[in-house]
């Protein structure tokens, strides 16, 4: 991710399924310099947009459970808690595009 020509962050997502159907986004970060600026947010509404032109059915996320500005911004886009199980240390939620 770009703020014009600067590299604020990256993202890291599965454009093919797991055996469940599942398309996973295994990380999205952004430089601590820039964090609070919107670019999280902003990279995820554009791959929610993406992927639910690419006829996927479920995006799934994972973070750690004192992370509670990730776990409010997945909230914030409509992603919910998968389980109440802290799974490998995160929490998983998902998104159910359609």
């Amino acid at each position: 991710m770009y703020s014009e020509a600067l590299l604020v962050g990256f993202m890291v997502f599965c454009k093919t399924p797991d055996e469940d159907g599942n398309h996973w986004i295994p990380a999205l970060m952004i430089d601590e310099n820039h964090q609070g600026n919107g670019y999280g947010k902003l990279a995820m509404e554009k791959l929610i947009d993406l992927m639910s032109g690419n006829s996927c059915n479920k995006l799934m996320i994972g973070h750690k459970p004192d992370n509670l500005i990730a776990g409010n911004l997945y909230e914030s886009l409509g992603f919910q808690r998968a389980s109440d199980e802290i799974i490998d240390g995160e929490i998983i939620r998902f998104l159910q595009l359609n």
